[in-house]
């Protein structure tokens, strides 16, 4: 257990998380923007940063970072030295508790909750709830029954939204992070096998607690080892096997030991799901066994098991693939562990061969310093290739999302030229990597297009996407956007549904409509695999090609680290039972770009 006199390190979401909290207290106290900007800037920088802030603060550095003055950087050092910020917990005094709670409601932001508090003097969820469902808050300039409408769909995504969910952005990283932990804590050979199971091995876009499974002949120092990592807070509960434990930032965490020969069947039945767990049962028991987590176990005789082959005579299975051997199944991938089919698809062997990150040959959404990346163009197309990949699309945003620096046609030529040139040094040293030029181009209110078609035209490649506005009725948005899809220079649909996890709901839209949309025209439609979005989600990807789309997945990187997260909307595909040719970007360059919107008519073969 940490000992009390040890304070853990905070950790950059920690300390960017108060520095954006701070600048909602400001901007809900009537602070002028200039020092909202301040706070909330300094918290985008912390949250982006890809080094460890202690580490940034040891050095003295923290003066160098961008957008970090002076006050702010003495304001970091306090939060690291002490743990806590005296200028936030002012701020916080002079709001009530239950106002601040209500920024926790998707899409109702501190200007909002300002003017409620202020002038309705509603200083609660529960209060705001009963408010909208009465009708006052149509009282506001501004406001109307819409507005009292999206609030309490809001109220009711915040109250859906488990506390004890984590999106798996966090709690992937953070569960990586306690096997490696343990791992580099324990002598060689001590942990002699470890997995991350439950819904985080199936890669579901929440998860509830961390749970891992390990082999280990020496339990009790295991355990000691787990319950002695620095990310760990307290001891919850400990037994011979098992230890559960509080984080310091992040949902509880449990490590439980079984024994070597029952590996399989326990990582079975840790990963779940119930219903995949049940239709396996079943199948089981058709062949005379009963499944338990500890192997498969004899119902009668030997007559029905004889034909399966691989148990052993205690039923107990070493590995998970000689366990679905043991009862005639093919090996059934974690993702698809949904009760959905796959034991059907298994009993006949005709599971798909999944898609799998190898198989993506480059990315065609990310960003660079010519908008609201973080990294040049130079930067982002060496960290692209040293991934492996053979391409990546430089797509920052057009002019016209409002909220971000965007580029024009000017300075899209300037880009090109740019772009040139890293293509030209890459040819020279006989690199076989390419970048290709494009932009992620809004999708105006009435479904035009931050840019001119001429010069969209002259771009390799066309991401069009909806930032603002999501909130429109069901109609006006799908119209929208079934008007950036039928222009001849949109390639791919970019995130959808806009949805943010846990933050914001998905907008209206017709997706079945939008998607019948893109297999006419051959748009692509995205899986924009940051683990903030996962949008498309697996249900949709799914759907989108049953109905014929084709599939890119992308990082929409804003920086270096990003690149990475191209994982999660991989796995966010195989959940959709999708396969290497299902998507677009498994394709080298050439066949790519043979397969764009701008060089083809009709759909693309598939």
């Amino acid at each position: 257990m940490v000992e009390a006199t040890q304070r853990p390190r905070m950790s950059n979401k920690q300390v960017a998380g108060v520095f954006k909290a701070t600048g909602d207290l400001l901007q809900i106290l009537g602070e002028s923007r200039f020092v909202v900007m301040a706070y909330t800037n300094a918290a985008r920088t912390i949250d982006g940063l890809e080094q460890d802030i202690n580490e940034i603060a040891s050095a003295g550095a923290l003066r160098d970072l961008p957008r970090v003055g002076e006050a702010i950087a003495e304001k970091i050092q306090t939060l690291l030295d002490t743990g806590s910020l005296p200028y936030y917990e002012d701020l916080a005094s002079q709001v009530p508790e239950g106002v601040v709670a209500m920024l926790h409601v998707p899409e109702v932001g501190p200007k909002t909750v300002q003017r409620l508090w202020r002038e309705l003097d509603i200083t609660s969820v529960d209060a705001l709830k009963k408010s909208a469902e009465e009708g006052r808050l149509r009282k506001l300039k501004g406001f109307g029954a819409k507005t009292e409408e999206r609030i309490l769909k809001s109220i009711e995504l915040l109250s859906r939204r488990s506390d004890d969910r984590t999106p798996i952005g966090s709690s992937l990283p953070l569960a990586e992070n306690l096997v490696a932990g343990l791992k580099t804590a324990t002598a060689e050979g001590v942990v002699e096998r470890i997995s991350v199971v439950g819904s985080l091995r199936r890669w579901r876009e929440t998860t509830g607690e961390i749970n891992l499974l390990a082999v280990s002949s020496l339990a009790e120092q295991a355990l000691e080892s787990f319950q002695n990592l620095p990310q760990v807070a307290e001891v919850v509960e400990r037994t011979a096997s098992a230890v559960s434990v509080a984080l310091v930032d992040g949902p509880r965490a449990t490590l439980r030991l079984v024994e070597g020969e029952h590996w399989g069947a326990a990582l079975c039945h840790a990963t779940g799901s119930q219903g995949h767990l049940a239709a396996l049962d079943e199948h089981a028991q058709h062949l005379g066994w009963r499944l338990g987590e500890s192997g498969l176990v004899a119902l009668t005789g030997n007559g029905p098991r004889a034909e399966t082959g691989a148990a052993t005579d205690n039923g107990s299975t070493d590995s998970e693939e000689s366990l679905y051997e043991s009862i005639g199944l093919q090996w059934v991938p974690p993702e698809l562990r949904e009760g959905d089919g796959e034991v059907e698809a298994a009993i006949s062997r005709k599971l798909p061969n999944l898609i799998s990150l190898e198989e993506i040959c480059g990315d065609v959404h990310g960003h660079t310093t010519w908008s609201d990346g973080k990294s040049s163009v130079a930067e982002m197309a060496e960290a692209a290739r040293s991934r492996g990949y053979q391409y990546w699309a430089v797509t920052d945003h057009s002019i016209g999302l409002g909220v971000t620096r965007g580029v024009d046609a000017e300075a899209l030529l300037e880009q090109r030229r740019e772009i040139d040139a890293v293509n030209d040094e890459y040819a020279a040293q006989g690199i076989d990597f390419r970048l290709i030029q494009g932009t992620e181009v809004e999708v105006l209110g009435d479904g035009e297009l931050g840019l001119p078609d001429a010069v969209l035209a002259s771009l390799d490649i066309v991401v069009a996407s909806i930032h603002s506005g999501l909130r429109q009725d069901r109609e006006r948005i799908t119209e929208r956007c079934l008007k950036a899809i039928n222009n001849p220079h949109v390639d791919v649909l970019g995130h959808p549904t806009g949805r943010l996890l846990g933050r914001r709901s998905p907008s209206e839209i017709d997706l079945e409509r939008v998607f019948r949309a893109c297999a006419d025209t051959g748009t692509a439609v995205e899986i924009n695999a940051n683990p903030e979005r996962l949008d498309l989600s697996a249900e949709h990807a799914r759907l989108a090609v049953g109905l014929g789309c084709a599939i890119v997945i992308n990082s929409d990187a804003h920086s270096i680290g990003q690149l990475d997260l191209m994982r999660y909307g991989v796995h966010t595909a195989r959940r959709a039972w999708l396969c290497a040719e299902d998507v677009f970007n498994a394709r080298p360059l050439d066949e790519l770009l043979a397969l764009l919107k701008r060089n083809r008519s009709g759909r693309s073969p598939k």
